[in-house]
């Protein structure tokens, strides 16, 4: 659902959405954390659904890119599943709307989020840089991987098992 304005306190850029969808912990991170992203990054993975080929050939980063597109896009279709939109007033443009509209999302309601999950690691800095400007806040930008350890300390995966990460 596009714009239904319900923000959770985990927020993912389009390429996290895509590298955590890639992974056999999809379904679990589906069922057991609830995720927002903006409109911007929902638009960015329907780019990638369209002109990336789901044909190209195996283990190709089209693939990969088509596939996790695709895979990222269907929690947020659903209804039944706690993943939601947020439209980002301005809507940046460009090769890193994502990660500015993120930016942009937690400048605007920073005290909402405690988790911006985000794949570049310069983006990570900037909105830690947001995070730290901001009074009475614990945010933090983290990597992708971060979504896997909250599912090990939700206990919904063990590492014991080798299904999720260690510490």
């Amino acid at each position: 659902m596009v714009d239904d304005a319900v923000r959770h306190p985990i927020i993912v850029d389009t390429d996290a959405l895509i590298a955590v969808a890639n992974t056999e912990l999809w379904s679990r991170i589906t069922e057991n954390l609830q995720l927002t992203t903006t409109n911007v990054c929902y638009h960015e993975l329907k780019r990638h659904v369209r002109e990336m080929s789901e044909y190209a050939p195996e283990e190709t980063r089209e693939r990969w890119v088509h596939g996790g597109s695709k895979r990222a896009l269907k929690p947020f279709d659903d209804g039944d599943i706690s993943f939601t939109t947020v439209p980002c007033v301005p809507r940046p443009h460009g090769e890193d709307a994502g990660e500015k509209s993120l930016q942009t999302e937690i400048e605007q309601h920073t005290e909402l989020y405690r988790f911006a999950i985000v794949m570049d690691k310069h983006g990570r800095r900037a909105i830690n840089r947001v995070f730290a400007d901001a009074e009475e806040t614990t945010g933090k930008a983290v990597a992708p991987t971060f979504l896997l350890y909250l599912l090990l300390d939700e206990g919904k995966c063990t590492d014991g098992q080798g299904d999720c990460p260690g510490a």
